[in-house]
């Protein structure tokens, strides 16, 4: 009999790669209705309806192929075909089992029968149904053609056991009678050993029991001398008138026991302490005590003791008369990682004192049940943006037949989730990122579900992959497995903004206009950028990226592209104007600037300038007497300086030129010298709107004839700001 031992740090090993939860996201109504068809199995299996458990599960399995939940649904659907005696279709659910999940810590939960159905089908496929024949377990009827052999042989060849403990004698006087008669009983003992040592070695051969037997063969035949091992008289009578013979034996002693296991419960709960009874009788010919031993790994904690006495281990019984019996105990605590519906087989074993090597062994098998708990974490969305809302849906199952108690978990969220308040009921914040869930029951084939809500922050990059993970605790085993959910992604969001001082900015003509622009790319991914441009034709433009002042530019000339940005990634930009000489006072224009993701045209961002073209527009207006003079009358002139434009006029200056035959007789204000016949008037500022008069008093000289034409000549120039002349 194969003893299986579960070691605690496999099973737990195991056992979180078979609860591993990686659900891909469905509908709700979805979720509630493979939840509802997986249980409802489970629970018909539980309650022996096996025919309903078999039809849910196939219905389960057909309706979900792809459900997490897949390899517990082979298994139960295995395991109720096995129930129905529909032995092919076992075989082939629970191999399909085996053959998906190979390491799984559920092969112990599983009938031993039925994983050999399986073991036989995944080898020869539909005839592997079959059961599997079983190699023989030899061993205890080994030890009990043994142990019945031995206290015969030694009664012949008169050893001593091998504790080698004195034995008492007795005498005993034969009757009246021939010889042959008294030596009739030795020799149909030594017969019974030869007999039953033979038998073993061809009962077993090949085997340490063929072996023992073959050694005390060796022995009985030198102790009688034949080595064909005929039995010779041990006595005869002498010739002569004799008229008796005594024959004087000593009956040694031989050693013998029998053990009796009670039955224990039909499953035994993880983390429970359990006992298991069993009694010892003596059925040797004298006192002995019987060491004992049990098969249970260390992680059982099993203990032997005294059904009388509990609280002391023990190593042995104590001294047993022949017939004497000893009622003791096997004190073991289940693992608490054990698997629910795990099987195990442990021996309980007792060896003599006096002889050594009689020795007895019972098995226990026990079948143990625990909760089996699953979590499902399944946000609503596998794609979310920054600033939305995802829910995630929790659900709490419980497939194993044991009721699972004082249970709680913590629920960690990624940094970029912000929670939504407030928090269900029962949940509270527990440190950073991280949630906590009070304490519950739940029972077999129980179900306990749960809806959390967060909001996805705006600094979340795109394609970012986020994970929630919860861990689940089971307070009462002190048992903790963790749960991940499905993944949700970061979806991409295209954005840009464009800043460049907006507003009106005045402008010379012929000046170099330099404006700083500002492109933020506030998408959440790294993409390009395209530019575009609006620019009146007269206004000649030039554009770069980063750099300087502007007065001596070394910067990446651009002409229709921004290049690649990082999320929230800021590239400068410098636009040259040149504004033409030519520009016309007052008129205003706009140049744009437009930013596009090349990957979302419509996304696009800009940013719009305008310009107000602004210069002096002076003008001299003149006004005289008439058109007729006398020589020497003085006449006068009036000369208007008028600034019309919205610029500033510099270094206004108004020259008049007088005829040789005409004489300046005066002027407000007084003329500056110039040439011969110029008389000049500067002014240093016109300001947008601003009038100056000049009056000039003049004659014409006497002895010019009648009839003569003369005229004065007045020249007006003027600059702006820039230095243009006008």
């Amino acid at each position: 009999m194969i003893v299986h031992q579960v070691h605690t740090h496999w099973v737990r090993l195991v056992l979180a790669l078979v609860v591993l939860v990686c659900f891909s996201v469905s509908t709700h109504a979805a979720e509630l209705d493979e939840y509802s068809v997986f249980i409802g199995g489970f629970t018909a299996f539980q309650n022996q309806d096996y025919q309903g458990a078999a039809t849910k599960m196939s219905q389960f399995l057909k309706e979900y192929p792809a459900t997490p939940l897949r390899d517990m649904a082979l298994f139960w659907l295995a395991r109720a075909h096995f129930r129905l005696g529909e032995k092919q279709e076992a075989a082939r659910y629970m191999a399909q089992f085996l053959k998906e999940n190979p390491d799984t810590p559920l092969r112990t939960a599983a009938e031993p029968e039925l994983i050999a159905l399986a073991q036989g089908f995944a080898e020869k496929g539909d005839a592997g149904g079959a059961a599997l024949d079983k190699k023989p377990v030899v061993a205890a009827a080994e030890q009990k053609a043994l142990v019945a052999a031995a206290p015969v042989a030694r009664a012949v060849t008169g050893q001593q056991p091998a504790s080698g403990k004195p034995q008492a004698t007795a005498p005993v006087v034969t009757p009246k009678s021939t010889v042959p008669e008294r030596v009739e009983p030795i020799l149909t003992m030594k017969e019974r050993a030869v007999r039953e040592y033979r038998s073993v070695q061809e009962k077993f051969p090949g085997t340490q029991a063929a072996s023992i037997a073959a050694k005390r063969l060796e022995e009985l035949q030198r102790g009688s001398g034949d080595p064909d091992g005929k039995p010779e008289p041990i006595a005869a009578a002498k010739a002569g008138d004799q008229k008796s013979a005594v024959v004087t034996f000593e009956v040694v002693q031989y050693a013998a026991v029998e053990l009796t296991v009670r039955p224990v419960a039909e499953r035994s709960a993880a983390g429970a302490t359990i006992s298991i009874p069993f009694e010892v009788v003596n059925r040797g010919n004298g006192a002995d005590s019987f060491g004992l031993e049990d098969g249970f790994p260390a992680e059982y904690q099993a203990r032997i003791v005294s059904a009388a006495h509990p609280e002391s281990a023990l190593a042995s019984t104590p001294q047993l008369s022949p017939g004497e019996s000893f009622a003791g105990m096997v004190i073991l605590t289940v693992p608490a990682a054990i698997i629910d519906g795990q099987r195990g087989t442990f021996p309980i074993r007792l060896v003599s004192k006096f002889d050594s090597d009689i020795s007895l062994s019972k098995e226990v098998s026990l079948v143990f049940s625990a909760p089996l708990l699953r979590m499902a974490i399944r946000p609503d969305k596998q794609i979310v943006l920054p600033g939305e809302t995802i829910s995630y849906k929790i659900a709490l199952l419980n497939v194993g037949s044991a009721v699972a108690r004082k249970i709680s978990f913590t629920f960690s969220y990624p940094a970029h989730y912000e929670p939504v308040e407030p928090l269900p009921a029962g949940f509270r914040r527990d440190g950073t990122s991280r949630l906590s869930g009070e304490e519950m029951d739940v029972s077999s084939g129980g179900r306990k579900e749960f809806n959390l809500a967060f909001r996805l922050k705006h600094d979340a990059i795109a394609g970012q992959e986020l994970f929630c993970r919860t861990e689940l605790h089971n307070n009462v085993l002190k048992l903790s497995e963790a749960f991940l959910s499905s993944a949700a992604v970061v979806g991409k969001i295209h954005g840009v903004t464009v800043r460049i001082q907006s507003g009106k900015r005045t402008v010379l003509p012929g000046e170099r206009l330099v404006f700083p622009v500002s492109v933020i790319n506030t998408g959440n991914f790294r993409e390009n950028f395209s530019l575009k441009t609006s620019i009146p034709a007269s206004i000649r433009h030039t554009i770069y990226r980063t750099g300087g002042s502007g007065d001596k530019q070394t910067d990446e000339l651009i002409v229709d592209s921004i290049g690649s940005l990082s999320p929230k990634e800021e590239a400068t930009l410098k636009i040259e104007l040149f504004v033409p000489a030519s520009s016309i006072d007052k008129v205003e224009e706009s140049f744009t600037i437009t930013v596009e993701p090349e990957s979302a045209r419509n996304k696009s961002a800009g940013a719009t300038v305008y310009l107000v073209h602004s210069r002096p527009v002076v003008t001299l207006e003149m006004s005289a007497s008439n058109g007729r003079l006398k020589p020497s009358e003085v006449a006068h002139l009036v000369l208007n300086v008028v600034n019309n434009g919205s610029g500033m006029a510099k270094d206004v200056e108004v020259i008049s030129h007088l005829p040789e035959r005409i004489d300046l007789v005066a002027s407000e204000p007084v003329a500056v010298g110039g040439r011969t016949g110029d008389h000049a008037w500067r002014f240093t500022e016109l300001g947008p709107g601003e009038k100056r008069s000049i009056v000039l008093a003049y004659r014409v000289r006497p002895g010019v004839a009648a009839g003569t034409n003369m005229q004065i000549e007045n020249r007006l120039s003027y600059k702006d700001q820039r230095g243009n002349s006008y």
